[in-house]
């Protein structure tokens, strides 16, 4: 057992040059020193052993890739410090210096390495808020603008559903948030989810691709598994087959010594013990047959459940991909694939088809007074009003920002000014409410209708103007593409 002592100490000591590398091993090997130390016996020892040899197996290793990943982000921080001029001397130095050092091998070089990179960062933020501080007020504008465009785009990603709260978290953290230059910080934060949520799609794409595999591989070694069976049921059979001719054969050769009653009882023995090894033979390999193939019927039904519930998260996340987020209705992307089949029916059956694009006025000012979320409840509110307002036959989709896109088809341009302008109407007497202020909200449209050599641009380059001459001449109006364009341009 002094062996045995002596091992154990020369495992502490090499556990604890593991130490705080994996928290779930930390907890792990806690727990097999203390079971270590209180084995009596050897074969409680190997047990341990084996236990932890195989709790290693099943952990992922993920150091190696962890310090690659380290090294990685830290020759592209020099080399994106290195980039900006106004650093001074000093610092750049300081840079090249960290460049030509030798590459970090263990974990405490890799630390120190990092270490220094953020020292260096320090020194370079540190001057770049110097001679920031003058131009602060002229880019303060320009950063806001910035951070909207990022609310804007944030609406527009497509991420898992477990990530949606967290992206709109961030959000709401940059309409709360005075400070504009905290935006490189939730930048970081919106590219961390992005990478987060493709790699548990991937995840589960790999468990999926895994499970089938799986499958697959049982469902090949029982067919297998059926077809030795069935090459053995056929051995026995022809031994059965052999056994019968051999007392066909016997029969034959007692008869020439037999009377007519004897050679009537040994036909009849034969007969019934004929019968009776031809039925065990058939129970048998029916009873071994209609179990295997349950086996094989219940494996398939798993497989098919299997693939028809990852069919049914593939149309889930399809679906995903085209809503808006925000709003709940059809996206841009939606738009694309929708205006591409209504243009070629068009075309196909010559029926009418229009085009329009709503925008809601004064928008920006809505979110300048109230804040973000009370625009992000304007948009919802208009969107899902109109969408209950148009036909089934139309489509409707958020195209980006306040902007909405419209598809009218099989009714005539008057047919669609109407309809427009009903539109028109309910959004304005929508009561929207904001700090005890009473809002009434417009909205301008402006559209075409396709001509027969039309592509889907040159319609939506006529519908965009249309809702310039609408906004140009006051708002809350609809405007036709090519009507009163005399009275726009005076």
């Amino acid at each position: 057992m002094s062996s045995s002592k002596a091992i154990t100490r020369l495992l502490q000591q090499l556990l604890k040059r593991g130490y705080r590398q994996d928290k779930a091993i930390d907890k792990y090997q806690f727990k097999f020193l203390k079971k270590l130390q209180s084995a009596t016996t050897a074969e409680d020892e190997i047990q341990l052993f084996d236990e932890y040899s195989e709790h290693l197996e099943n952990t992922p290793y993920t150091l190696e890739d962890k310090l690659s990943e380290g090294k990685l982000v830290a020759r592209q921080s020099q080399v994106q410090l290195q980039q900006i001029d106004s650093l001074s001397e000093a610092v750049k130095n300081k840079i090249n210096t960290m460049k030509g050092a030798p590459e970090p091998y263990t974990i405490g070089e890799h630390h120190n390495a990092l270490k220094e990179l953020i020292k260096i960062y320090q020194h370079a933020v540190i001057e770049l808020n110097k001679s920031a501080n003058s131009t602060e007020t002229d880019t303060k504008a320009d950063i806001s603008f910035i951070n909207d465009e990022l609310q804007l785009l944030i609406l527009e990603l497509d991420v898992g559903q477990a990530f949606v709260k967290k992206l709109e978290k961030v959000r709401i953290d940059i309409s709360n948030d005075p400070d504009p230059f905290q935006l490189p910080q939730y930048c970081l934060q919106v590219i961390n989810i992005i990478i987060d949520s493709t790699r548990e799609e991937r995840r589960t794409s790999r468990h999926f691709l895994y499970t089938l595999n799986d499958s697959l591989t049982q469902f090949y070694l029982n067919f297998a598994q059926t077809l030795k069976l069935s090459e053995e049921d056929f051995e026995k059979q022809k031994e059965t087959y052999k056994t019968i001719h051999q007392g066909a054969d016997e029969l034959q050769e007692n008869s020439k010594n037999q009377t007519l009653e004897e050679l009537q009882a040994s036909i009849s023995d034969y007969v019934t013990n004929v019968k009776a090894a031809m039925a065990l033979q058939e129970q048998q390999q029916e009873d071994k047959f209609c179990k295997k193939f349950q086996s094989m019927v219940r494996q398939i039904k798993e497989l098919q459940n299997e693939t028809q519930s990852y069919q049914k998260t593939l149309k889930q996340q399809n679906k995903q991909l085209h809503i808006d987020f925000l709003t709940k209705i059809p996206n841009r992307a939606a738009w694309s694939e929708r205006l591409k089949t209504e243009v070629i029916r068009f075309k196909r059956y010559k029926t009418p088809l229009n085009l329009a694009i709503i925008d809601i006025d004064n928008f920006k000012s809505i979110n300048d007074r109230f804040g973000h979320l009370a625009g992000d409840k304007v948009l919802n509110v208009i969107a899902q009003t109109l969408q209950k307002s148009i036909r089934n036959a139309d489509y409707i989709a958020r195209f980006g920002g306040e902007e909405f896109t419209l598809l009218l088809p099989e009714i005539t341009p008057t047919q669609t000014e109407v309809a427009l302008n009903k539109l028109r109407d309910r959004i304005k007497s929508i009561p929207f409410q904001f700090k005890d202020e009473h809002l009434t909200i417009t909205i301008s449209a402006g559209f075409t209708a396709f001509n027969a050599s039309d592509e889907s641009d040159d319609a939506f380059e006529r519908a965009d103007t249309a809702l310039y001459q609408a906004k140009r001449k006051g708002k809350d109006q609809v405007i036709q593409q090519g009507k009163n364009e005399k009275s726009v341009d005076d």
